[in-house]
């Protein structure tokens, strides 16, 4: 953990969490708690296994009214000259970028999520990026 005065933020309260998902999900599915106001997310769905399972942990750690910030890679429109080109290279790609699938429809997970609202945009010039928002809807907010 590094608090907001060793980060250098005096004036809040931040607290940087550098452990698994899976283990926040653990513990605070114990206590029934949620306790995240912010998840940022930074290329980490075209990388998990499995996409749908780790947003499903971050709804459970995440307080009613708290933000997930993404920048993501991910998937072209199906039957895109780029989406083709993609879904060729992803074997290859896989391999020699620690596991990052550039053809995985991470934004369609992310705008799937229930009790998520969300709003994103493509960068331009960067082809199969996108950032976003979503803010979980719910009970106390």
């Amino acid at each position: 953990f590094l608090n907001a005065q060793q980060a250098g933020f005096t004036h809040y309260q931040i607290t940087i969490v550098e452990d698994t998902l899976e283990n926040y999900v653990t513990l605070f599915s114990a206590n029934n708690q949620s306790s995240f106001d912010w998840v940022i997310l930074g290329n980490v769905l075209c990388t998990v296994p499995n996409a749908e399972s780790a947003l499903g942990q971050i709804h459970q750690v995440l307080k009613p009214g708290g933000h997930v910030y993404f920048s993501e890679h991910c998937a072209s429109p199906p039957g895109t000259t780029l989406r083709k080109v993609q879904d060729c290279v992803n074997p290859w790609w896989k391999c020699v970028s620690g596991g990052c699938n550039c053809n995985r429809d991470c934004l369609d997970a992310i705008e799937r999520m229930e009790e998520w609202d969300t709003i994103s945009w493509e960068l331009s010039g960067l082809p199969g990026f996108v950032m976003g928002l979503s803010r979980k809807v719910g009970l106390g907010v």
